[in-house]
């Protein structure tokens, strides 16, 4: 068996099989998120999702692309998780929160500390996930969200070198 792997996508190679994921991502929610601007997201796709804005981390199993992840920066130290997916033959391995944590690891070098996502009701398999992570519900961050739609949130700790220090 192939070990899986992660990796950060480089563009302009790793554009159109991301996208292809992306959309099959969509069309397995079956879920309308036009109102979440994705029309406007993927034109601009590769500035968007590199940094200073956003990264995306790509899962592989041997030569084949499994699964994704994106951080998207808002504002402040804050960035959503977006589109985390694994193909349905690749689940099992670890890969969604191998992705997510990798996210995790990945934030400070976007000056990020705080994590929010949105989770639509076909993927409470992840939601599970979010949650034994440590991430905790929260109000919605945009208007009109579909219904069941969970919001999640998580601090991250500071490292030693972002941490506030104390002088006497």
């Amino acid at each position: 068996m192939n070990t899986p792997t992660l990796r950060l996508a480089t563009y302009p190679a790793d554009t159109a099989p991301l996208v292809a994921l992306i959309r099959e991502y969509l069309a397995w929610l079956n879920v309308d998120l036009c109102g979440r601007g994705l029309e406007k997201e993927l034109p601009q796709f590769e500035t968007l999702f590199s940094p200073p804005s956003g990264l995306f981390v790509l899962a592989h199993v041997g030569d084949r692309l499994a699964g994704c992840a994106g951080l998207l920066v808002h504002h402040g130290r804050t960035a959503e998780l977006k589109r985390v997916y694994v193909r349905p033959a690749d689940r099992g391995l670890g890969l969604g929160e191998a992705l997510v944590r990798r996210l995790m690891a990945l934030a400070p070098t976007l000056n990020v500390d705080h994590l929010i996502l949105d989770a639509v009701a076909p993927t409470v398999h992840a939601q599970a996930l979010y949650r034994r992570m440590g991430f905790t519900e929260t109000p919605p961050y945009y208007a009109n969200p579909e219904p069941d739609t969970r919001f999640f949130e998580f601090h991250l700790s500071p490292s030693p070198e972002t941490a506030p220090s104390c002088s006497s």
